[in-house]
């Protein structure tokens, strides 16, 4: 398969929200021990830039979820065993939906006794909420399609591009660039 895509944010454009949520995630937690929490696979880059954007020590950790569609979980799997009592955990996710794994797995990290747990995502997509879920750091909001790079892959491709690209369907006219800066809602 050889997909066809439209490129939407670039990389400089993704470097500099990256940086940006990376400041706010210290403002916001000055002291104490964060861990961030990637669900593989789509959210592993964004995970690996935002640990290198906070400018102190993060803890890495990965969680494999398995699901038996859309929002039905199955299992997850830990990489490695991990101790969160205590710590400021921010959940990293590619694309976060409906919100009802993120509520899930939030749940289940909440009886071992962290501080806090919080949301990060490359795109939030809100209007598609099936829970009450508040995603607390957002590159990119509202972003619809299919959407490849930075991690994010369709049908096992795009991952790997530096960019983020919106797949284009078969009959679809081209993406129209916008023009401006991204508008991007301040907390």
């Amino acid at each position: 398969m050889s997909l066809v895509y439209d490129e939407r944010f670039g990389p400089g454009e993704i470097a500099s929200r990256v940086q940006a949520v990376g400041s706010k995630i210290a403002a916001d937690f000055p002291s104490g021990t964060i861990v961030l929490i990637a669900i593989l696979k789509g959210a592993a880059l964004l995970t690996a830039d935002l640990a290198r954007a906070i400018p102190r020590p993060v803890r890495l950790e990965y969680i494999d979820v398995i699901r038996g569609g859309e929002e039905e979980i199955v299992d997850f799997h830990f990489v490695t065993p991990f101790n969160v009592r205590g710590a400021d955990i921010i959940i990293v996710k590619d694309v976060i939906r409906s919100g009802i794994i993120e509520s899930y797995l939030a749940d289940q990290l909440r009886e071992e006794g962290p501080s806090s747990v919080r949301f990060a995502a490359i795109v939030d997509r809100p209007q598609e909420r099936k829970s009450s879920l508040l995603v607390d750091y957002v590159l990119f909001p509202s972003e619809e399609g299919v959407l490849v790079g930075y991690g994010m892959e369709y049908q096992g491709e795009g991952g790997n591009l530096a960019f983020i690209g919106k797949v284009r369907t078969a009959g679809e006219a081209p993406f129209e660039q916008r023009t401006g800066p991204l508008k991007v809602p301040r907390d």
